[in-house]
């Protein structure tokens, strides 16, 4: 490590460390002991009670207890006076009102105003478990406090695992505190010292410095992640980041965020890091990357009632390569494509629109064929009566402008009419539908710049609905029902000559087919106390088309055989109350006796803690991931945890995490290790970070 470089990123840290413990960005803290007015009478009990009636003075000794409502006074010995409405209360002092509590050695008190003195005292706040202790505890306002010699905590006990310390400080709620002599201490030992200090207390959200994350790389070296807060406004806030490794180079960024109106929200995210010469000998492969790696994002929905919104979803970066390297997650780092967009979504009782501007950059090279749509809009019909006929009609038309760099563009005008007959008789559900399609191409860019192509389909099918429901006799879920759904389609698509068609449309295929397949659900009627809700636990359908073509094609000498019989598709899922969930996508191929794709997954936890998760994602021929993720309650304090993706078509590891969780009653530390293998011309990556939580005050490790 480069000594002047290391002097300044330890400077940075404990400066910005102290900072961030003494002021949060997200810390809550409510009204101590907030008075209110009662026209109810003060009881009082002790073990004896004398009056002067002179002075007006009472004087209780012996296990006193005041009280009013939900205030209750309790002390050793307790003189009143009733016309001031002055208490001074000694000997194991403790006033109560409603959860909070104030606790000390000697309380001088004005009943009437709640203003008033406490001799080496505590205040405990139940709502955030906040403790204040100090020699001297005076309220001398509605919301303002003063303390000598006092002390700062959410942790229980006379030993706090951590708490901060002053000389002296004027505390102001919903605003700030200032703090004299101000002190950060670990077990009672100081760690670290500022003379003076001002620390937001509101029951808002306030500006302020996050605890910094802290880390160790084997490619960046040393790095920590710094962070500040800053709440604009009730409906906007920004996040302002600053990364220093004494390898890799320095990183800075900012994301602001905001609620316009109603459901209306977005944000803007920003993040710049300059590589430097040392580390970018480590590519094995630059590729297209530049020291300066960066990213810009832009997200907004925009709801002008509830059936009219339009979303944009913008993104730019420098390079193919920066997600690859500056992903925080698997899909992230190994994208295949990223695309921004532009989109308006309009909805009627019987119509709904939609428009999408999309354009997508290919990470994997740089390709000028990618397809782009500036835009592609569609408006869709929803079935509705035609006339007083039982005949429906609905309809699908779209447009949209299709582009790309290199290779044919041009517009495209789609019409798809139909129409249709639903029946039902007894308990089955009949349905037809013939439908009329003409496509027209404008402004190509190839061949003769305009042409067209109609096409026609006719769909028929019939399904059913069969069930059956079942009293389990158990309190909680009283009835299960099993419904049975099978159903089989068929569909014809005549052959049309589409070799016309512009390079950016698919063609269509001829189809003479039938589908067919049955679908199972088990739902539950589930009691939680008053409430009832319907569970499905179990969902399984399977089916299968019937290729009539593929039946009747012709044979030659070196022809393939004949096989009309699809993919038998099928989709698994249950879904426990609790403890286990799985999931299963599959499509076998009965041709060649064996499965084209699946992807599983599965999760088990118990109530204690631990968890587990599995997936298995395959294609044939093409790929094969395995991930798997455990966590273990080892100790109610400690957690244990393991992750890994696995490339079993390539034998190679993709990524693997351990992890170590150590919680306390009021703080936690999470310790995690990462190895990420190398990838796309980047070095292979080992790393270690550290995340600290201070319950009530602030959380490291965000970013």
């Amino acid at each position: 490590m480069n000594r002047g470089k290391g002097w300044i990123l330890v400077s940075s840290v404990l400066a910005f460390l102290f900072l961030a413990l003494l002021s949060d960005g997200h810390s809550q803290v409510s009204p101590l002991m907030k008075y209110e007015s009662s026209r109810e009478p003060w009881r009082v009990r002790a073990d004896s009670i004398s009056f002067d009636h002179e002075t007006q003075t009472y004087v209780a000794e012996g296990r006193v207890e005041i009280s009013q409502g939900s205030r209750k006074l309790t002390a050793d010995r307790v003189v009143l006076n009733t016309a001031t409405q002055e208490a001074e209360a000694t000997g194991k002092v403790t006033l109560v009102q409603g959860e909070d509590s104030i606790r000390g050695e000697k309380m001088m008190i004005d009943l009437d105003t709640n203003l008033g003195i406490i001799i080496q005292g505590t205040l405990f706040l139940k709502k955030q478990h906040y403790y204040l202790r100090g020699e001297e505890i005076e309220r001398v306002g509605e919301d303002t406090y003063r303390v000598k010699g006092g002390s700062f905590t959410t942790c229980d006990g006379d030993w706090p695992a951590w708490r901060f310390t002053g000389g002296e400080a004027l505390i102001t709620l919903e605003e700030y505190a200032d703090v004299w002599g101000a002190t950060f201490q670990v077990k009672n030992v100081p760690i670290l010292y500022s003379p003076y200090l001002l620390i937001p207390v509101k029951t808002q959200r306030q500006s302020g410095f996050l605890f910094p994350g802290i880390g160790y790389s084997n490619t960046a070296g040393a790095r920590v992640n710094l962070a500040y807060f800053w709440a604009i406004a009730r409906n906007m806030d920004a996040t302002f980041y600053l990364d220093l490794t004494t390898q890799k180079g320095i990183g800075e960024g900012a994301e602001y965020r905001y609620i316009r109106k109603n459901e209306s929200h977005g944000s803007l995210y920003g993040y710049h890091f300059r590589e430097s010469k040392e580390y970018r000998k480590k590519y094995s492969d630059k590729l297209d990357r530049k020291p300066d790696r960066w990213e810009a994002h832009l997200q907004h929905e925009e709801y002008f009632d509830p059936s009219f919104f339009a979303k944009a979803r913008l993104k730019a970066f420098s390079d193919r390569q920066y997600f690859a390297d500056y992903g925080s997650t698997y899909v992230d780092r190994y994208a295949e494509q990223v695309y921004s967009l532009l989109s308006l979504t309009k909805n009627w009782e019987r119509y709904s629109f939609f428009g999408e501007a999309r354009h997508t950059v290919d990470l994997r090279q740089e390709d000028k064929a990618t397809l782009q749509y500036y835009p592609l809009t569609k408006l869709v019909g929803i079935r509705q009566p035609l006339f007083s006929s039982p005949l429906f009609f609905n309809f699908e038309t779209s447009y949209g402008y299709f582009f790309r760099e290199r290779g044919a563009t041009g517009n495209r005008v789609d019409l798809y009419p139909r129409l249709s007959l639903p029946l039902k008789w007894g308990g089955l559900e009949f349905n037809t539908e013939l439908g009329g399609r003409e496509t027209w191409y404008a402004g190509v860019s190839e061949g003769d710049g305009s042409r067209s192509r109609q096409l026609w389909d006719f769909q028929t099918g019939v399904g059913s609905d069969l069930y059956r429901v079942y009293d389990t006799g158990w309190e909680r879920i009283p009835k299960i029902k099993h419904v049975i759904r099978p159903e089989i389609s068929y569909l014809y698509i005549p052959d049309v000559d589409q070799t016309d068609i512009p390079y950016y449309d698919r063609a269509v295929p001829k189809t003479n087919a039938v589908f067919y397949g049955v679908a199972n659900r088990i739902i539950g009627k589930v009691v939680d106390k008053s409430q009832t809700r319907y569970h499905e636990y179990l969902y399984f359908k399977v089916g299968q088309t019937y290729d009539i073509n593929e039946l009747t094609r012709d044979l030659g000498p070196s022809s393939e055989p004949r096989r009309p019989f699809g993919l038998i598709a099928s989709e698994f899922r249950f879904n426990g109350l609790q403890y286990i969930q799985f999931e299963n996508i599959a499509n076998y191929d009965i041709n060649q006796n064996h499965f084209q794709t699946s992807y599983t997954t599965l999760g088990l936890s118990d109530g204690r803690g631990d968890s587990f998760s599995l997936m298995h994602s395959w294609k044939k021929g093409i790929e094969e991931q395995i991930g798997a993720s455990l966590q273990v309650r080892v100790f109610p304090f400690l957690y244990l945890s393991f992750g890994e993706r696995y490339d079993m078509f390539t034998h190679q590891p993709i990524g693997t995490t351990y992890g170590l969780t150590f919680r306390h009653q009021c703080w936690s530390l999470d310790v995690n290790y990462s190895e990420i293998p190398a990838y796309s011309g980047a070095p292979a990556e080992k790393k270690i970070w550290f995340m600290l939580t201070l319950t009530g005050v602030t959380q490291v490790g965000k970013r």
